[in-house]
């Protein structure tokens, strides 16, 4: 069965959507840890890529699942499906941040910054974030079965192995420094996949 090429147009420019916005995020996110960045800027280039990826990522594997043979693949299906869980659950997170946290801690409201702030340890919304950011990944392992190149498979799967230890942080934030590979693996993976849906779209 032939994919119309619109539909992998569709899903390379969403692919490639999530990786800038992920590198958007990543490169600022160093920066606050690096000590470059401070409060408010780091939260807000940090929370405001964040938001957009949420939505590329959803579009992304809506792509993958609509430009595979034959049709209805489950794996790409139930991909799309973790990939929704995942955006529904963090754009609550960032949009909160960006509308109330930032401007109450600005004003000098530290209630609201003690209810609603994330991402530190302890704070009701990191669970959140976390449970979403797992969700993402077993997203990408869920769909690489599904993919024929091995590059974009490999690191869909590489990706998705790191679920454990995203969720695993809500009892042991230390194994932040290997949830932290997320910010090579996922831009890989998207990347990958844009380079994937191009040629598909080239025919």
């Amino acid at each position: 069965m032939a994919i119309p090429s619109e539909y992998a147009r569709f899903g390379y420019w969403w692919a490639l959507a999530a990786l800038v916005f992920s590198l958007a995020y990543g490169v600022p996110q160093i920066l606050q840890v690096a000590g470059v960045l401070a409060f408010p800027l780091d939260e807000i280039l940090i929370f405001a890529p964040s938001l957009a990826l949420a939505p590329s990522f959803v579009l992304a594997m809506a792509g993958l699942h609509a430009t595979r043979v034959p049709a209805g693949d489950p794996r790409t299906l139930g991909a799309l499906g973790l990939a929704i869980m995942y955006a529904t659950l963090v754009s609550s997170v960032y949009a909160i941040q960006l509308s109330a946290v930032i401007p109450g801690k600005l004003a000098g409201d530290s209630l609201i910054a003690t209810l609603f702030s994330c991402c530190g340890q302890g704070q009701p919304l990191t669970a959140i974030d976390l449970t979403g950011y797992t969700l993402m990944s077993l997203a990408t392992l869920a769909a690489a079965p599904a993919i024929r190149e091995r590059p974009t498979r490999l690191a869909m799967i590489a990706n998705g192995l790191i679920a454990p230890f995203l969720i695993l942080q809500t009892a042991w934030p230390g194994l932040i420094w290997i949830g932290a590979l997320w910010l090579v693996t996922f831009p890989l993976a998207m990347g990958l996949l844009a380079r994937d849906q191009r040629r598909l779209a080239s025919g």
